[in-house]
C-alpha cells in the first residue's frame, strides 16, 4: 500500500472510533442509560456476583463458573467501552512526517 492509501484507511478507521466514542459519550449523559448500565450493570451487579462467589450454595452447586462468566461480560463490556474512548481520542502529531522523494 501506498502512504496515501494507509492514511486514508487510518482516517477512515479513526473517524469509526471518533463517531462511536461521540455516541458513547451521549450514552453517558443520559439518566436511563446511567442508571441502567453504568450503575445497575457495571456496579450492582458486579457487586452482587462478586458476593455470590462466596455463597455457600452457589459453591454447593458448583455455580461459581457461571458467576464468573456473569462478571466477564461486565468486564467485556466496560472494556469495550474504554477501548472507543481510547481509539476515538485525537491522534497526537508525532513531528516525524515523512516526505516523499
Amino acid at each position: 500500500m501506498n502512504n496515501q492509501t494507509i492514511a486514508e484507511v487510518e482516517d477512515t478507521e479513526y473517524l469509526y472510533w471518533k463517531d462511536l466514542k461521540e455516541s458513547l459519550e451521549k450514552l453517558e449523559k443520559n439518566k436511563d442509560f446511567k442508571k441502567v448500565i453504568l450503575e445497575g450493570y457495571f456496579k450492582e451487579k458486579a457487586v452482587n456476583g462478586v458476593s455470590l462467589l462466596a455463597s455457600p450454595q452457589i459453591k454447593r452447586n458448583g455455580a461459581r463458573s457461571d458467576v464468573m462468566e456473569a462478571l466477564i461480560a461486565i468486564s467485556q463490556l466496560e472494556d469495550y467501552f474504554l477501548t472507543i474512548k481510547a481509539m476515538g481520542e485525537e491522534p497526537e502529531e508525532d513531528g516525524s512526517e515523512e516526505t516523499e522523494e
